[in-house]
């Protein structure tokens, strides 16, 4: 009987863990002890009581996961572990116009033979057909392709 506890209070501690240490090992290993345990149920008082023990104990593993995730909300931890904010921004470019074309500039980084540059208070993505322009060379936009703009030495 002795063993039986310790294995269901394990099972239950490493279940209480898991909250804090995501990854389902912990869940695992306290799955494993919870079938183990019913095993030795199974084996001391008969096939029934095993059953019912690893169907209650499963079902009071699951009760106390949402009622640890709706109390852990309300406490001090609870709310250092939540994330409360969100990621702002895009991960796209910004696209060039055809109207960029002759337009001056300067160059924000070595461009060797591409980098980034400056036109009317936009930073683009270029490349250089004057070979390499070192930072705050004067350039200015020969043509606008897909995703960069090709520029030359002033």
């Amino acid at each position: 009987m002795t063993l039986i506890t310790t294995l269901t209070v394990i099972a239950f501690v490493l279940f209480f863990f898991e909250i804090f240490l995501p990854g389902g090992i912990l869940a695992i290993i306290g799955s494993l002890l919870l079938v183990a345990a019913a095993y030795f149920v199974g084996v001391e008082y008969g096939l029934v009581p095993g059953g019912v023990f690893l169907l209650c104990s499963a079902l009071l593993g699951v009760f106390m996961f949402f009622l640890e995730v709706k109390i852990m909300q309300h406490t001090a931890v609870g709310r250092y572990l939540k994330l409360n904010s969100s990621i702002k921004g895009t991960s796209n470019k910004t696209i060039a116009e055809d109207s960029l074309v002759q337009k001056r500039g300067v160059s924000l980084t070595v461009m060797n033979p591409s980098g980034k540059i400056l036109v009317e208070d936009q930073n683009y993505e270029a490349a250089s057909i004057s070979g390499l322009l070192e930072k705050g060379t004067e350039i200015e936009v020969v043509r606008v392709e897909a995703f960069k703009v090709v520029v030359k030495k002033v």
